[in-house]
């Protein structure tokens, strides 16, 4: 994926907890923040754009370091099957 955007999805599935009902849910939440700022940019907002490009980045950071406190990865993750 381009533009950092692989990050975000790593962000969204840790976020959902390894779930994708819960992944899906964080999916909206960064695509939300990603067309607020393309939608401020259109609106012709006095926020410099370069702001409005960080918004995602920043949900993201907020959203991974505040939500994800006790998530741990499931027990098989990592091992091959066999």
């Amino acid at each position: 994926m381009a533009a950092g955007n692989g990050f975000i999805a790593l962000a969204a599935m840790i976020l959902g907890r390894w779930n994708p009902k819960g992944a899906f849910g964080a999916a909206l939440l960064f695509g939300f923040a990603t067309n607020l700022g393309a939608t401020m940019q259109a609106v012709g907002s006095s926020v410099p754009s370069e702001f409005l490009l960080m918004i995602p980045y920043i949900i993201t950071i907020l959203a991974v370091a505040g939500f994800v406190g006790s998530v741990r990865a499931p027990a098989a993750e990592g091992k091959p099957y066999p």
